[in-house]
């Protein structure tokens, strides 16, 4: 395989030498130029807006493999270029474009074997000599250049590209210049139809087809001596009919599409087919080649390749050593990575401690942290999977982010690897909000992760950056803060990280629209993202479970829980929580379906909600048939069989969903903020049962933790379910006071449904408020008790208005409609009785 001459780079090489000729116009240089440069070098300019971005992300891509593929692929852009003048040995026309001139070279100038070396040495000539080339030249008396030849500078990409083109070919030896020939002939016979619109008298394209030398003297070879000696030479013309690419456009094609896959893009089926090809047709790097199958395997969810490919880029690695492109200590850990990506969470951890003991072994001290910040997220997520081996100092331990993230951060510190700091810090501030732990600490953690990423170009993170902003501000209670950072990254960002981050936070945004009722919003930010991204499994499956979560929370909202049962029972991975999720050892089963803990979380607490409000609703069971299926296909958290959905037995099914989502949520490293959630839950069971008593001592201490942590999205959730209990046993005043303290930080959050039921618990204090006037002391003075009535009952008007108001936002307004109606009714005709007059 020739190292760096191919029929696609002798097409460039032809631009060159129209360049350095002159045959291009003074207006058009700067364009060949960088036609020239975009085909050559491994990177292009920087796109101003998305459109760009969009376009130029397969650029490179679709440049190399259409050029090695097909001479056409030039033609668009040289067909707007007119030439200087016409060259004397090829009688173009003065209208003629650049397109018609680079045919004619191609057809005329190249008409043999035997051509080459000219072609060649003409180009030789364009390279600027060195300082020891002249003084060389001196000494044998050849002449210099003249001064008005254009030279290329050999460390210029151009320059290069031609002196490693020509110092190559006067390498190969003959059989490999017969083998260039024929490919560069093969490559350049769909030109005909363009060589005869140019010509079509004035030369024979039938005798310039294959070779003018063997054409110029079949009359006195004959016709059979002429066959055996095209035979002899160019045999292979007729039996390989593979793309033919040199070795360092082979290694730039696949470099790229490694780096492509590696941030979450597969490449389109036609580029694909057309890169498969050319890799077929060279000889690459064997393990480069093998790791692009790999990943070209893994993310489109075909685990048999993605092992085979795996086994043989160990092989590879193994006997190349130490010094391979990829080291042997990284094996393990993308082994680890695609285990845990299919769910097996038995052999995934072993392969993770594989690799860091090869780290330490290799002294790789980057593969080492890696592999500790791998460790320690898997430890926080699954701790039931490696607490059996031993591993308690990750597993739940106060101590394991003391040991485990400083150490990581210092020693990436010494090493100036500023992406593992970051890496370090953004873990340390999304565990200190699961933990709980002050709001400004996590804060500062945030800001130390922006300030060096920023500082020092880590462009990758910030999409885990964005994403844990997010979590941060929602749980703060600034919703709509959360918002700003989802859309500002959306906009400008979500092209320059991994995909897989870019969805996160697509998820997030998402999630935050949902919450606020705005469903139409949310389902347009997942189906903005880039339809390329989602050829991969797991960023479908991704977007695939967030779009049926919000399907199933309008769902819920619209009391259509039939409906939410089937998004949430059917639609759904039933294998459970992820840290309860049984280890399975098939691969068939295997696949990388399972949800994102925080989301299967939320899933969990959404059935226990839907059946709650199911016996709320007074639902008789009439679709008990629907129902009854459903509970037999769920298991795990979500349902078991034997549950009973219609009205009479929901909170039991309620109640046994939420004691089989708490025993599989670990405490020991588990989320407080979800712990919280799981407890507003059952306060909500235990109020709908009527047991006020255990549900406010439940809800009391909820209160403080949300107090303590800065929880306000569930502590203002927490108030609501305070008074409501308040308004039930009579003390409106109380209830309203409290409510009044927490209506309007409510309305910060962004959260329309937790606003809703605000309103709605104030106006029914109001309400009670006013019938305690109405049973006040006789000596009041009846037009002072009318007056307070009237105000009470007008101050309940208004905040059953604003509740409808926030019901219809949240997606939930024909299912109060009635009951606030009817509400508003029994106000007008206590109004009318009091004073006549309606409110």
């Amino acid at each position: 395989m020739r190292r760096f001459i191919s029929p696609g780079r002798i097409a460039l090489l032809t631009l060159v030498d129209m360049y350095c000729s002159e045959a291009i116009r003074d207006k058009d240089d700067d364009f060949i130029l960088e036609l020239i440069a975009c085909y050559v070098t491994d990177t292009y300019a920087r796109p101003t807006n998305q459109r760009q971005r969009y376009l130029a992300r397969w650029q490179r891509a679709f440049l190399s493999v259409d050029l090695l593929g097909h001479l056409h692929s030039l033609r668009p852009a040289l067909q707007r270029c007119f030439i200087a003048f016409a060259p004397p040995s090829t009688d173009v026309p003065l209208c003629a474009t650049l397109w018609d001139d680079l045919v004619a070279r191609l057809w005329l100038r190249l008409t043999a074997l035997d051509d080459l070396g000219p072609f060649f040495e003409q180009l030789a000539m364009y390279i600027a000599p060195t300082y020891a080339e002249l003084r060389a030249h001196r000494d044998l008396g050849i002449e210099d250049p003249p001064d008005d030849l254009l030279l290329l500078d050999r460390r210029s990409p151009v320059g290069l590209m031609v002196y490693q083109a020509c110092s190559e070919f006067q390498q190969l030896s003959f059989a490999h210049r017969c083998e260039l020939w024929e490919d560069f002939v093969r490559y350049r016979n769909p030109t005909r139809t363009d060589f005869k619109i140019l010509w079509p008298h004035d030369f024979g394209v039938d005798d310039l087809l294959f070779d003018a030398v063997l054409t110029q003297g079949q009359a006195d070879w004959g016709a059979a001596g002429t066959d055996a000696v095209a035979r002899v030479v160019f045999d292979r013309m007729l039996k390989d009919a593979a793309v033919s690419a040199s070795h360092d456009e082979t290694e730039k094609l696949v470099t790229m599409l490694i780096e492509r896959e590696r941030i979450g893009f597969r490449p389109t089926p036609v580029l694909r087919d057309a890169a498969d090809a050319v890799i077929r047709g060279a000889t690459p790097i064997p393990s480069q080649a093998t790791f692009y199958r790999l990943l070209n395997a893994w993310r489109m969810g075909d685990i048999n390749t993605a092992y085979d490919q795996l086994h043989r880029y160990f092989d590879l690695v193994s006997r190349q050593g130490v010094g391979a492109a990829f080291g042997y200590n990284v094996g393990p850990m993308n082994k680890g990575v695609i285990q845990r990506d299919f769910g097996e969470h038995s052999n995934d951890l072993l392969s993770m401690l594989d690799a860091v003991h090869a780290g330490r072994e290799a002294r790789d001290y980057n593969s080492l942290r890696f592999a500790l910040l791998w460790l320690y997220m898997y430890a926080r997520v699954l701790p039931r999977h490696i607490r059996p081996h031993q591993l308690q100092g990750l597993a739940g331990e106060a101590t394991d982010g003391r040991q485990v993230l400083p150490y990581v951060r210092d020693d990436a510190d010494a090493a100036q690897f500023h992406g593992h700091h970051a890496l370090a810090t953004l873990l340390e501030a999304r565990v200190a909000i699961g933990d709980g732990r002050p709001p400004l600490f996590a804060k500062t953690c945030l800001h130390q992760a922006s300030r060096r990423i920023v500082q020092h170009g880590e462009a990758t993170l910030e999409g885990q950056l964005t994403s844990t902003r997010m979590l941060f501000w929602d749980r703060m209670g600034h919703g709509p803060l959360a918002v700003v950072h989802g859309r500002v990254f959306m906009r400008t960002r979500h092209d320059s990280v991994p995909f897989d981050d870019a969805v996160r936070v697509a998820s997030r945004l998402a999630l935050q629209y949902a919450q606020s009722g705005q469903f139409a919003h949310a389902k347009a930010v997942l189906d903005q993202l880039n339809p390329e991204g989602l050829t991969s499994l797991k960023p479908q499956g991704m977007v695939r479970h967030v779009l049926t979560y919000v399907a199933a929370l309008q769902a819920v909202r619209s009391h259509r829980f039939d409906e939410a049962a089937d998004l949430l029972l059917r639609r759904l991975p039933t294998a459970g929580y992820p840290s309860c999720a049984p280890t399975r050892v098939d691969r068939q089963a295997q696949g990388p379906s399972q949800m994102d803990p925080d989301l299967a979380a939320q899933v969990a607490l959404l059935h226990v909600a839907s059946l709650t409000r199911r016996a709320g609703d007074g639902s008789d069971g009439s679709d008990a048939a629907a129902s009854d299926d459903a509970n037999r296909t769920g298991t795990g958290i979500l349902g078991g069989p034997g549950d009973d959905t219609s009205g009479g037995g929901s909170l039991v099914a309620a109640r046994d969903a939420l004691d089989r989502f708490e025993a599989a949520y670990d405490k020991g490293v588990g989320d407080l903020h979800v712990l919280l959630q799981i407890a507003l839950a059952r306060a909500a069971l235990y109020a709908s049962a009527g047991r006020g008593l255990r549900a406010v001592t439940l809800l009391l201490h909820t209160l403080q933790a949300c107090l303590r942590r800065r929880y306000h999205v569930l502590l203002w959730e927490t108030v609501g379910a305070v008074a409501r209990l308040l308004v039930a046993e009579g003390e409106f005043r109380a209830a309203r006071t409290l409510l009044g303290l927490a209506l309007p930080r409510s309305l910060e959050t962004g959260h329309a449904e937790t606003s809703a039921l605000l309103y709605q618990s104030l106006a029914d204090a109001c309400m009670g408020l006013a019938g305690t006037e109405a049973g006040s002391s006789p000596n009041t003075p009846a037009a002072k008790q009318a007056g307070r009535m009237k105000q009470h009952m007008g101050r309940a008007w208004w905040y059953l208005g604003q509740a409808q108001a926030c019901f219809d936002r949240a997606g939930s307004g024909r299912t109060v409609a009635h009951e606030i109606t009817m509400k508003r009714q029994v106000i007008l005709s206590v109004a009318q009785q009091v004073g006549g007059i309606g409110v």
